[in-house]
């Protein structure tokens, strides 16, 4: 029997075979496209402003007070204390005080002219919440400080605040949560930007890890992605660097948690080097510790 079509019908289905394959076509092409992609993404090398370091100063008091210094002439005379969170924080009103899930910070300034500032000083000094003087802390300064100024500044705090040592890094404990490894820093500067609660996030420096309260929920990574965040989280460090506040704010990591120096540009500089793999394998290696 033979089958007959009419002129409609054949065109139909001659325009219904062109689409079919149109349709296979450009299914073959975007899955090229991606594996090109991926293969090129492996080899992507994200181009990293130089960033100079923060040029700080770094001592320990007599009292075994650890302080921060950075001298620049771009700001005003910030004087910072941060102190470690008591089991049960006192309720205080203080408007230069402000509460971290585990820590407390007292952020004063004096201006740019440090004779003017005295005055204020001293009042803010008197002004101090009595609950937390006597209290592990560090300081942390930042401005046109000289040697001399920035010394004298930093004995009169440990004074008239009773400022203790922050406690020996052997003896500080672990809390409830996940412990990652240390290294590589640029493994947990991508981790950090996939927690809900990042800033309840912080170093175990005794352990060399990181204690997460939670480990974020994570699919598979894929170079794209990874690529895509590169870009974006390079692009905005090298912004926030030049930041004097931003600084300021790092150079209060370093002090308290007693950082190494060259720990924050280190995991910049490894970004390069991050790929998919390297990340699996870093969080396969995030433990969890129950105490």
């Amino acid at each position: 029997m033979k089958l007959r079509f009419s002129r409609s019908s054949l065109n139909l289905i001659i325009f219904t075979c062109i689409i079919l394959i149109g349709w296979a076509s450009i299914d073959k092409n975007r899955a090229l496209e991606d594996q090109i992609s991926d293969a090129v993404g492996i080899n992507q090398q994200i181009e990293l402003q130089t960033l100079e370091p923060l040029n700080q100063q770094s001592w320990t008091s007599q009292e075994g007070i650890l302080v921060n210094w950075q001298s620049r002439l771009d700001t005003e005379f910030l004087i910072r204390v941060r102190g470690t969170r008591p089991e049960e924080a006192p309720s205080i009103t203080n408007t230069h005080i402000s509460w971290q899930p585990t820590y407390w910070q007292w952020d004063i300034s004096l201006g740019t002219d440090f004779e003017m500032g005295l005055t204020e000083f001293s009042q803010q000094l008197k002004e101090f919440p009595s609950a937390l003087k006597n209290q592990p802390a560090s300081i942390i300064l930042q401005g046109p400080w000289s040697p001399d100024i920035a010394r004298l500044t930093s004995a009169r705090l440990i004074k008239d605040l009773q400022l203790q040592p922050l406690p020996d890094l052997t003896k500080v404990s672990k809390s409830t949560g996940h412990q990652c490894p240390w290294q590589p820093v640029s493994a947990q500067f991508w981790l950090q930007d996939q927690l809900l609660q990042a800033n309840k996030s912080q170093p175990n420096m005794s352990e060399k890890t990181w204690q997460l309260p939670q480990m974020p929920t994570t699919t598979s990574i894929s170079q794209a992605s990874l690529n895509s965040w590169k870009q974006v989280f390079s692009q905005q460090w090298q912004v926030n660097w030049l930041k004097p506040q931003k600084q300021f704010d790092m150079l209060s990591d370093l002090a308290y948690y007693r950082l190494p120096a060259n720990y924050l540009l280190q995991g910049y500089w490894q970004i390069n080097e991050l790929t998919p793999a390297v990340l699996e394998e870093y969080l396969a290696q995030c433990r969890r510790d129950v105490r």
